[in-house]
């Protein structure tokens, strides 16, 4: 069985010269929640990469079925400084003692998840309120929150991405609001937290990522485009493509996480991606050239609003904390699909 932090090692090895240091994590103890789900794999492994350097903490992970994913990744079993309990995000959370800092990013963003609209506002609500009572009930000091992109509704297309204090917001008539508008009521909520608790919330806007442990089969673009090119294509899209995208490596998103964890200002919003725009039709062709040239693209039927449909962060904030997209888009797809040829 392929080892995950093993893998990923070579990539935060790559990128450790070049981001900001993570030491401030020494001494302290984290609770994760979504531990197992793409953003907290590639979280573990990073936080196994750092603890292999010296660095020493401890860390709770929430994780809907811990055992499926130690069976799967093996390496997680038995470190030190992780400990996995079974529980549901929106459930009151188990865990024992003071924790310094808490990582919530338990969400589900399968396209099966978001079929009852209801269900999806009061999941991820429910899910936030149960993180900010572990943190009141924990003395946590630092609280992150994973949100989304989806907070600021429809994107006006400029080249240069949506900023954080852009006045665009989800449309309340529409139905499918209801994720980005629980994302940025549970903003709120943090906020408040902190204000009452004399705490500090980070609150993370988060685009679109591709890396190991990404679910090909899902709804996300990239990785359909990976699945389809590893088997030698035809790689096909459901439009023509005109939609604007860009994309973070796991990796770095990773390392992003941590270092707003434990350096951002007090109660700050923060855009995490890459700033590197493509059209979906363009990626479709990378990632055929990158992985099966000379395959097939099949363009779809154009739609009315495709070309208005941007999904792109400014990330001008995150760069003044000493962030970057350190991993090219080729080489994050190329790394994609070698695992993924690993995991088979």
């Amino acid at each position: 069985m392929s080892d995950l932090a093993a893998f990923l090692a070579e990539d935060f090895g790559r990128i450790e010269p070049l981001a900001p240091d993570l030491d401030a994590l020494a001494g302290r103890r984290l609770f994760l929640s979504g531990a197992t789900g793409f953003f907290g794999k590639n979280l573990l492994a990073l936080l196994d990469f750092l603890h292999r350097r010296g660095l020493r903490f401890e860390v709770v992970g929430l994780s809907r079925n811990p055992e499926r994913f130690l069976a799967e990744q093996p390496w997680a079993a038995g470190l030190p400084w992780l400990q996995l309990l079974a529980g549901d995000a929106r459930q009151p959370w188990p865990g024992d003692g003071p924790f310094d800092l808490l990582l919530h990013a338990a969400t589900d963003t399968h396209a099966g998840a978001h079929v009852d609209a209801q269900a999806v506002f009061d999941d991820a609500l429910a899910g936030t309120r149960r993180a900010l009572d572990f943190a009141a009930d924990h003395g946590v000091q630092r609280l992150l929150l994973t949100g989304s992109g989806a907070q600021y509704g429809s994107m006006p297309p400029e080249p240069g991405g949506v900023m954080e204090d852009a006045p665009g917001a989800c449309d309340p008539t529409q139905a499918s609001s209801a994720y980005g508008e629980a994302k940025r009521v549970s903003e709120l909520l943090a906020t408040l937290h902190a204000q009452r608790q004399g705490s500090v919330a980070v609150l993370t806007r988060c685009f679109a990522f591709v890396g190991p442990g990404l679910d090909l089969n899902g709804h996300f673009a990239i990785g359909n485009f990976v699945r389809d090119a590893l088997a030698g294509g035809p790689l096909r899209l459901n439009s023509a493509g005109q939609a604007v995208r860009s994309y973070l490596y796991g990796a770095d998103l990773a390392w992003w996480l941590l270092h707003l964890l434990v350096n951002a200002p007090r109660t700050v919003a923060v855009n995490v991606g890459s700033d590197q725009a493509l059209t979906v039709a363009e990626l479709a062709l990378l990632a055929r050239d990158q992985l099966c040239p000379g395959g097939d693209v099949h363009l779809g039927p154009p739609q009315p609003d495709d070309a208005r449909r941007h999904y792109l962060p400014n990330i001008e904030r995150a760069r003044s904390l000493g962030l970057r997209d350190w991993t090219a888009l080729p080489l994050a797809i190329q790394r994609t699909a070698d695992w993924h040829r690993l995991h088979a």
